[in-house]
């Protein structure tokens, strides 16, 4: 007879733990399929032995990425900063540089045929969306596991209301840079100064963007939160989302997202993304100057 099993009443906890190779498909259109997909396949085999050297245990390949779990918070931290600082480390190849970014969150779980599930697996996978190239996420549930000698490497960032999760959850960034030597180790003020604000002006319509509305979908088509009335725009030509405590724009469009930032010279982004600074002009297909479309935005 058939019988269904049920979770366990206590459920074990781990970190688990969720590495992006950034800009990937990029990389594949600049310099070919052959060569990324070495690049990308030696970038990932050396986070699996940074993974491996701190007691963790990698459970799948997520696209360029993977995911991995650690039975302790401080493995979990550890393995973050050792991939950060191996893949930077990593020689140029077709004058390509490599970044990662990285989303980790302690807790509940449940364990099946080597795969993992559950709310917390859910956290570390929205966070590693938050975190920029060359990053690494975490929340503040997991921060309270940690040993007290990681504090000072950890920046406070405002909470975040997260796809598919109930509650806001209280974010930190955790540094990577210089971690492994602890005379970099300074005091860091745990509360940001002020909460990021982001606003955005096109002709009548204005949006602003902050913590509590993080992201603005831009285009032709009539359910794009900020519409653009230009045929070399795409329907979904672009995203403005918040990350940490900063904005970042990114082209997912035909022709392209030009933008000219205040005392810069203007760029123009192809499926690629930028952080957005200052103040400064965006275009939709063409650039900037004599486009009646231009998006004027302030960071705040």
């Amino acid at each position: 007879m058939f019988r269904m099993t049920s979770a366990p009443l206590h459920p074990p906890e781990r970190a688990v733990l969720f590495a992006d190779l950034a800009g990937s498909t990029q990389l594949y259109e600049r310099v070919g399929d052959s060569t990324a997909f070495e690049l990308v396949d030696r970038c990932l085999q050396t986070m699996r032995t940074e993974v491996e050297s701190k007691n963790g245990r990698v459970v799948k390949h997520t696209g360029d990425g993977l995911m991995a779990v650690f039975p302790e918070a401080d493995r979990a931290a550890d393995a973050s900063v050792r991939m950060q600082q191996v893949v930077r480390e990593l020689p140029l190849s077709a004058g390509q540089k490599l970044a990662i970014r990285i989303g980790f969150h302690f807790g509940p779980v449940v364990e099946s045929g080597g795969d993992v599930f559950g709310e917390t697996v859910n956290i570390a996978a929205r966070l590693v969306e938050l975190a920029s190239p060359g990053r690494a996420i975490t929340s503040a549930d997991t921060v309270r596991h940690l040993a007290v000698d990681w504090q000072p490497l950890l920046h406070a960032i405002p909470a975040r209301a997260l796809r598919g999760v109930s509650r806001p959850i209280s974010l930190f960034e955790l540094v990577c840079e210089g971690a492994g030597d602890v005379t970099v180790v300074q005091t860091v003020n745990f509360e940001p100064e002020d909460e990021p604000e982001l606003r955005l002006y096109l002709g009548t319509q204005t949006a602003v963007l902050d913590a509590e509305n993080p992201s603005i979908r831009i285009g032709r088509d009539p359910t794009a939160q900020l519409r653009v009335s230009d045929t070399r725009a795409s329907r979904q030509h672009a995203v403005i989302e918040l990350r940490g405590d900063k904005f970042v724009l990114v082209d997912r469009s035909s022709n392209g997202t030009f933008v000219a930032i205040e005392g810069e010279k203007e760029f123009m982004l192809s499926r690629e993304e930028v952080v957005l600074r200052g103040r400064g002009h965006i275009a939709l297909g063409g650039p900037c100057p004599g486009n009646p479309n231009t998006i004027t935005f302030v960071c705040v």
